[in-house]
């Protein structure tokens, strides 16, 4: 949990550095991905006119297999853009909880396809060749066209839009 004491916040700034376990993002590890380092944060909170701010970053990483060739990527680093949270809605309240607001920015940072390389080539669609380490002379052909009939969309081909 990361807390905040508002009674703390009130006399100066405070800087909260720390890690929670790879659990704290709540992703189901699987083969194909999971978090495989603490999530590590540093954070600036201040009392400011109308509220409390908080700055920084957060950081963890990721493993699992790589969308396109399969092979294994061990632990791809994950970094949030810098953080800023501002919570204005503070009075009567004795510590700001911003576990969730921390985790929610996280997970947006996450990957949605782990790459082993950004110029990986993946696998030939037709035969599964490895295409970072060899070619194939696989032909893949565009999808056949529909007549205006089958196809509902076809009727948009024929209009003239100059």
């Amino acid at each position: 949990m990361i807390k905040i004491s508002l009674s703390r916040l009130e006399k100066e700034p405070v800087v909260l550095t720390g890690e929670e376990p790879p659990e704290f993002l709540e992703v189901e590890p699987t083969e194909q991905f999971y978090v495989s380092a603490p999530i590590r944060y540093e954070l600036n909170a201040a009392m400011v006119t109308g509220g409390a701010l908080v700055e920084g970053f957060a950081s963890t990483a990721v493993s699992g297999i790589c969308g396109r060739c399969l092979y294994p990527v061990e632990d791809e680093k994950v970094r949030t853009a810098d953080l800023t949270l501002f919570f204005d809605e503070i009075d009567g309240i004795e510590e700001l909880d911003i576990s969730e607001d921390i985790r929610s920015e996280v997970l947006l940072a996450l990957p949605m396809n782990l790459l082993c390389d950004e110029n990986c080539a993946g696998l030939c669609p037709v035969c599964g060749a490895d295409l970072n380490e060899e070619e194939c002379d696989c032909v893949i052909e565009p999808p056949e066209e529909k007549d205006s009939e089958e196809n509902p969309w076809g009727a948009l081909d024929q209009l003239n839009l100059k």
